[in-house]
């Protein structure tokens, strides 16, 4: 696989020009969309583990797709149940839930779910504070997972519960405005209302907000940004659904969804069904723009 440039970079003029263009004919005020915040609903995890079977036929990584499919089956059962206590607080609670629902994993993968959920709270939570902080040891690598799907439990039942007026969330912001997490990847919209227009995805609360094209999620640089994609295997045939823009001003990259491409994607999913992306782009040395919880390396 190679990594290839779709386009030469674009001027900041001509970017802004043609931006504030597309805007003007569908009626939009520039910095603005017609929703600046979409929250999530709990019902995304079934969706997602389905769109992750799917992904796994006949990948390399087919056998972690479908890890992350189980995990998704629980996470649905178990953000369906009320809330007791804060996000920052359900989480453990919701780690327990979840290994109740998760019995039927190999033998090992059970084992160390069995463990974290039996740690002792303290440990727990310095556990949990040095996978939020990217500071996982070699020994913790085996619990991220876990952690990262009680994690989004507890964050994307709490953001389906908000009033979207309650939330601000700004044209220009490079963090979630519901839970301050990184986006792991951008979704192109289509569509009458928002169609063109480039949402956001945390990772953590599911939250998709609105920001805008013309310029580099991370630095705000609108010259040197452009895109690429990972040739298929014949060396012929892009992935047309996922590209990475990537910014040469800050050497920070970040991944691009199509939904016209595939309408029934799901930005971690397709983050994770796209590892090799991420692989070409590390070797020129750029630097990925937010996360994917369920790629957690020790730090």
């Amino acid at each position: 696989m190679t990594a290839s440039s779709a386009d030469a970079p674009i001027s900041e003029a001509a970017m802004s020009e043609a931006t504030a263009a597309a805007m003007a004919a569908a009626g939009l005020v520039p910095g603005q969309s017609p929703s600046p915040l979409r929250l999530p609903d709990t019902a995304l995890f079934a969706r997602r583990a389905v769109r992750l079977r799917t992904l796994a036929e006949g990948h390399a990584m087919g056998d972690w797709l479908r890890f992350v499919a189980t995990l998704a089956d629980a996470q649905a059962a178990v953000a369906a149940t009320p809330a007791a206590l804060p996000p920052e607080e359900q989480w453990a609670a919701d780690l327990r839930a979840l290994a109740a629902r998760l019995d039927s994993l190999p033998g090992g993968a059970r084992e160390v779910l069995a463990a974290l959920a039996a740690t002792d709270p303290d440990a727990l939570e310095a556990l949990a504070g040095r996978w939020a902080g990217d500071a996982l040891e070699d020994g913790d690598l085996a619990a991220a997972p876990f952690l990262a799907a009680a994690f989004q439990t507890a964050w994307t039942r709490h953001a389906a519960t908000l009033d979207p007026a309650s939330v601000t969330a700004h044209a220009t912001a490079a963090a979630c405005p519901v839970c301050g997490g990184a986006p792991v990847a951008g979704v192109l919209q289509v569509g009458m209302e928002s169609g063109g227009l480039r949402y956001l995805h945390c990772g953590l609360c599911h939250t998709a907000w609105h920001h805008v094209r013309s310029s580099c999620v991370a630095c705000g640089d609108g010259k040197d940004v452009s895109q690429r994609f990972v040739e298929g295997a014949d060396g012929k045939e892009p992935n047309g659904a996922v590209r990475a823009e990537t910014c040469d001003a800050c050497h920070s990259y970040l991944k691009l969804l199509f939904l016209e491409k595939a309408p029934d994607l799901d930005p971690v999913a397709d983050d994770l069904a796209t590892l090799a992306l991420d692989l070409l782009l590390g070797e020129e040395d750029y630097r990925r723009i937010g996360v994917n919880p369920f790629l957690a390396v020790a730090g």
